[in-house]
């Protein structure tokens, strides 16, 4: 009952959070939210090292974000009621094994990702810090890849080294610039292989230049990671995987058949990728 009540004490001052954001971005209705492909699907998000918009490895999972809401896992028992126009919000709560100062010592981010089977794209994503208000702190957390979800997430320090991290997150529809936060990826490009046999995909600043590429059937492409960290190219659903990838290292397929093959890297998954082959 204690961490129901806290939970529940949380997500009503993040409903006035979300409020006062809503009157400076203008957040769409629930008509609006259906808009989104993935709107009705649950959201994995995980507490990750490192910052946006590349942030590292999973620390801690984190309760699936939907409208529905869970807390712990748990889907909260709930259904619509009033207003059909009335701003959808997705959430959840959950208690991780870290303190708040443990977190906030090195670089973390809250990251939510698209659904369980696009687990590879992000949706939203906030880095942890910010004004600490006791044991609380609130930070914002931006859409990215055109998602337009954004909202906040609210940690609370229990104590007892343990933290509760509860997410608000509204489909928000904007007039002109959305406001998504910059990935640091270049637009999909399109290149010619450069024979009939051969091409090259550079993996450097966390991308893959060209991000697309179209060659003839027979071709081996070859990608060399010319970063400074670790990458993979892995191909989406199975099939062609490099592996670690160090600084310096290349990574060698042929195509022999013709079709469109997407790609991504495993340790950084909004690095995407697509060869095409005629």
């Amino acid at each position: 009952m204690r961490m129901q009540r806290r939970a529940m004490g949380t997500l009503m001052l993040l409903a006035a959070l979300m409020l006062v954001a809503g009157m400076a971005i203008g957040l769409g209705s629930r008509g609006a939210s259906a808009q989104n492909d993935d709107a009705d699907a649950p959201h994995p998000a995980h507490v990750h090292t490192g910052a946006c918009p590349t942030p590292g490895d999973v620390v801690f999972p984190l309760s699936d974000v939907s409208e529905a809401g869970s807390m712990d896992g748990t889907p909260m028992a709930g259904s619509w009621v009033g207003s059909e126009d009335a701003i959808a919000v997705e959430s959840s709560v959950t208690t991780i094994q870290s303190s708040l100062q443990d977190l906030v010592s090195s670089p973390h981010a809250i990251v939510v990702h698209e659904s369980a089977e696009k687990i590879q794209n992000y949706i939203s994503c906030g880095d942890i810090g910010g004004m600490l208000m006791g044991s609380d702190l609130a930070i914002g957390l931006g859409a990215l890849n055109d998602s337009e979800e954004s909202g906040v997430a609210w940690l609370h320090d229990n104590g007892d080294g343990t933290t509760e991290v509860a997410i608000f997150l509204t489909y928000t529809e904007t007039e002109g610039d959305t406001g998504d936060m910059d990935m640091g990826t270049p637009e999909a490009t399109t290149g010619d292989a450069t024979s009939a046999s051969a091409a090259a995909v550079e993996i450097k600043n966390f991308a893959f230049n060209a991000a697309t590429i179209t060659v003839p059937v027979g071709t081996t492409v070859t990608w060399t990671n010319d970063d400074s960290t670790a990458h993979t190219v892995s191909q989406v659903g199975g099939g062609f995987e490099s592996g670690k990838l160090d600084p310096g290292k290349t990574f060698s397929y042929t195509f022999d058949t013709a079709g469109s093959y997407d790609y991504f890297c495993q340790f950084h998954p909004n690095m995407k990728g697509t060869v095409v082959v005629q």
